[in-house]
């Protein structure tokens, strides 16, 4: 049996110990550097703590990691660091056991005025165009994209369309409406004129209609209201109204195109979004996940059309070991139509709900279910390129790559209701496909990705991506 003293002596350093490790640190001090442009407030917004927050130094690492995160998700900045420097506390904290840290912040900030003149190829995804290598459905955009404006945040817009579609929009976005950067405000405008519309589904692909003038010609805007509590939580309220006019070829080629029996369409709408985002980075997520329900409602030609939708979007993103990752997304949606319409039975193969192997195809319906999984690996891991030391290109002199390679294996299912036009074959039945392919990631979050990928079908087809956020 161990002396009293000894044992006393024991017990006292493992106390010790313990409290060594449970100690907490005052943030004494968070000093920014490198944001030239961008507002001391927009960047304090994003970090997880406060100058005088009592934090677990167990914890510190991951509060840095998560402020990095959320800096480099507001698409302002192409690298950031942040470092911790303890010293001693005052008297206060010294006798509270407490250590004071102070918290570096670098910033490198991104370039913000972008001349926008793509090519943007006008259908469903970029294999589906390259498939038909038709030139006649590519859409010129040309104008300028302005970030990060007045060094708060607020994002301009403004682009001339030619070519498949011609027109205009505009929008202003990010405009914060109180000091605590909580609630923002958005903006859009537009005007847009289309010579070809896509106006049936046959066999499992899209019909297109054109003629000598224009078969749709729409008008509109919409004014968005945000609400983020917290970084990582945020709803969105959005009212838009929309005045639209087709062809009455088009109506007659297809009277249930969008629910109303005129050739003009006048549409208010109103959309509730709510999301909770634990992802990595937003642009290119391999850790965390994410959870949205949208809600929307629409009216057309007082009510004489209502359309209302629900989706949920859950995601899921897990790191194996240091270079395999692991994905899975769940995307559910059901709607209510006061009847049939085509514009409102789009489901999968659109712009939301996707199906490896299905690229050249769309499965229209009024209920659906997906689910995406993937397996990453990680070939080359984020290797930067110094091209130069030339202040004046600072922002693009450090461009860096990374390369995934990736296995893909869907499934989902369709239901379709109403129509019986076209001959579909998809909708109402089991929905797989199997895919494997590479993606390059790199300056500015713009991602390239080649692959194949062949459905439960037995059809087979190449896969071609491309993302470019700052755009």
């Amino acid at each position: 049996m161990l002396p009293m003293n000894k044992l006393i002596l024991i017990l006292a350093f493992s106390l010790s110990s313990a409290l060594a490790v449970a100690q907490n640190v005052t943030v004494s001090d968070i000093c920014i550097s490198g944001n030239s442009i961008t507002a001391r407030s927009v960047i304090l917004r994003e970090l997880p703590f406060r100058t005088g927050d009592v934090l677990d130094s167990a914890s510190l690492d991951n509060y840095l990691v998560e402020g990095r995160e959320n800096l480099l998700n507001t698409s302002l900045f192409n690298y950031v660091t942040l470092t911790k420097h303890y010293s001693d506390g005052p008297d206060t904290a010294a006798v509270q056991g407490m250590k004071n840290v102070k918290i570096d912040v670098e910033v490198e900030e991104r370039w913000y005025i972008w001349p926008i003149f793509e090519l943007r190829f006008n259908d469903r995804n970029m294999t589906s165009w390259v498939k038909k290598m038709d030139w006649k459905r590519v859409t010129l955009y040309s104008g300028v994209n302005i970030s990060n404006l007045f060094g708060l945040g607020h994002k301009m817009e403004i682009r001339g369309l030619f070519g498949w579609e011609k027109g205009f929009d505009i929008s202003y976005s990010k405009v914060a409406l109180d000091r605590k950067r909580k609630t923002y405000l958005s903006g859009e405008a537009y005007a847009m004129f289309y010579k070809n519309a896509d106006f049936i589904t046959v066999h499992n692909k899209l019909q297109h209609l054109s003629g000598d003038g224009f078969m749709k010609r729409s008008f509109g805007g919409k004014l968005s209201v945000t609400y983020r509590p917290q970084i990582r939580w945020r709803a969105v309220a959005t009212l838009s109204y929309d005045r639209s006019k087709v062809s009455e070829k088009l109506l007659e080629a297809n009277p249930d195109y969008w629910g109303v029996k005129s050739a003009i369409s006048r549409t208010a709408s109103l959309e509730a979004f709510v999301c909770r985002d634990e992802r990595d980075y937003i642009m290119y997520p391999t850790q965390g996940t994410y959870a949205a329900l949208n809600a929307k409602f629409e009216e057309s030609n007082g009510f004489d059309y209502t359309y209302g939708q629900l989706l949920l979007d859950l995601q899921y993103y897990k790191k194996l070991s240091e270079r395999w990752f692991a994905s899975s997304s769940l995307k559910i949606s059901t709607s209510l139509a006061s009847k049939y319409t085509f514009i409102n039975s789009r489901a999968v193969g659109y712009e939301i709900a996707n199906i490896t192997g299905y690229e050249l195809y769309v499965i229209d319906g009024q209920h659906y279910i997906t689910q995406n999984n993937s397996f990453k690996y990680l070939i080359l891991p984020q290797k930067i390129v110094h091209l130069g030391q030339n202040p004046k290109w600072r922002k693009f002199n450090k461009p860096h790559f990374t390369i995934y390679g990736k296995l893909l294996f869907d499934f989902g299912y369709v239901f379709q209701q109403r129509s019986k036009k076209g001959d579909n074959s998809y909708p109402n039945s089991f929905l797989a496909g199997v895919g494997a392919g590479i993606d390059l990631v790199t300056y500015y979050y713009i991602v390239i990705n080649v692959g194949y990928a062949v459905n439960s079908r037995g059809k087979g087809s190449m896969l071609f991506g491309f993302r470019a956020p700052i755009f």
